[in-house]
């Protein structure tokens, strides 16, 4: 009930806001503000509550959005967090990258849990399709390697590659056999030759990939949807669309800290490409970042803590990656990372996460800029060589809340510090994983 409320409350203040456009708010947006892993999934699914379909528009099953109701733990990987609200249309979009197999069996553990039908849930006809083909080359790949990503091998990377080189194989190509030996032979001379001179790994004929594909979707077929003619559709009829991401905006092929990135577009312009906002404009972006930073595999983190209290916020937060199973380096929160993910995906507001497992430590920093070449910079522009980049930190005095009515002003000042700096509202805080453990903030809404 008090959910409800709350909820309604938040809306009801959207519509008041946009009454002078004449029009109340339709599109939203909740993307990740870091590198991945800040707690998106419960937002989602709180959000949704409200909203008529969850999107999701980029990545695979290499992410994890995990959400906590009443005690109960629920971990997504490519179905949307708004499958747990039988009423919202949850829609894998055409941005995705979606392996057959997997899918059918977390939607065999999602029944477990809730209802789910070719009602409530759909997948785009022209996502891309991940082959046994893309999983062997990518584990290969990072076996053998020089360079490691981090990749979670799970054939991401590949998927996208053939849909690059226009090689890829669609969803729809799983319901009519013929298409789908054409789409398969095209390219498959070339993996051969790779997974038997240069890797040396047994891999499937034609025909059986062929025959697993078809199988699986003979499964899903009543799943599959037309998703940007569907949304078109919903948007024209006033519905509420909330875009979902995976991963996160540091992570993005494009505007992420390359080579150690995934293999799409995390930030808001992945919605474009990856779903689609027909006929109208993105009208509020949530970029969810945790009270501090962590980050899954290589890559450069200015922030990292090599210490004792890395080692504690790693253990408290527990902070274990929900699809790796990798422990996540962690670090103080790093404000000239948060402005560049504000400036590159137009993010309107921050929702901070995990604000209790910072509270009662014996120290509390926030990283305000870098020292780079003797220079104090203040944003994370591309053109800045991470790994050189001294931090500069700001001390803050610890905060000790149980978060039961009004916030201490130890822990006011930390958020308030952090909005301005980063230039936009804290709107939403978190200080634990269950719905009832996030707090909107009344200035803000």
């Amino acid at each position: 009930m008090v959910l409800d409320t709350v909820l309604t409350i938040i809306f009801v203040n959207y519509q008041t806001s946009n009454e002078v456009k004449g029009a109340c708010m339709q599109t939203m947006a909740i993307i990740g503000a870091q590198w991945g892993d800040e707690g998106k999934g419960k937002l989602t699914d709180l959000l949704a509550e409200k909203c008529d379909l969850v999107v999701r528009y980029q990545g695979g099953h290499n992410a994890g959005h995990t959400i906590w109701v009443n005690g109960q733990k629920t971990v997504l990987h490519v179905i949307p967090s708004g499958v747990l609200h039988p009423h919202c249309l949850s829609v894998i979009g055409h941005g995705v990258v979606l392996e057959p197999e997997n899918f059918l069996t977390e939607l065999a553990r999602i029944k477990q849990v809730t209802k789910v039908s070719p009602d409530n849930l759909k997948i785009s006809s022209t996502a891309t399709v991940i082959t046994s083909y893309h999983k062997l080359l990518d584990a290969a790949r990072e076996a053998q390697g020089s360079e490691k990503i981090g990749t979670t091998g799970k054939g991401i990377g590949p998927a996208y590659e053939d849909k690059v080189s226009r090689r890829a194989i669609k969803v729809k190509d799983l319901l009519d056999k013929d298409t789908l030996v054409r789409r398969l032979s095209n390219g498959y001379a070339e993996k051969a030759i790779i997974f038997k001179h240069l890797y040396q790994i047994d891999f499937p004929t034609i025909e059986q990939e062929v025959e697993r594909l078809y199988r699986f979707g003979e499964t899903l077929k009543d799943y599959v949807t037309d998703s940007f003619g569907l949304i078109d559709q919903k948007l024209s009829q006033g519905k509420r669309v909330l875009y979902e991401g995976a991963q996160g905006i540091l992570l993005d092929i494009d505007y992420g800290t390359y080579p150690y990135v995934t293999s799409s577009s995390t930030a808001a312009s992945g919605i474009f490409t990856g779903a689609g906002i027909p006929h109208h404009k993105l009208e509020e972006v949530i970029g969810v970042a945790k009270a501090y930073t962590t980050r899954v595999g290589e890559g450069p983190f200015p922030t990292e803590l090599h210490d004792e209290m890395g080692t504690l916020i790693q253990q408290k937060g527990n902070e274990i990656g929900a699809t790796t199973g990798r422990k996540r380096r962690c670090g103080w929160i790093d404000i000239p990372l948060l402005r560049y993910a504000v400036k590159c995906s137009q993010l309107s507001s921050i929702a901070l996460t995990k604000l209790d497992i910072l509270c009662g430590l014996s120290e509390l920093k926030v990283c305000y800029a870098y020292e780079v070449n003797g220079k104090t910079v203040d944003c994370a522009y591309p053109g800045i060589n991470l790994y050189n980049a001294k931090p500069l930190f700001k001390d803050f005095k610890p905060f000790n809340d149980d978060f039961i009515g009004k916030p201490s002003q130890e822990l006011q000042n930390y958020i308030n510090f952090i909005q301005e700096a980063v230039g936009i509202p804290v709107g939403i805080y978190a200080y634990g994983p269950d719905r009832n453990q996030i707090v909107f903030r009344k200035d803000y809404f």
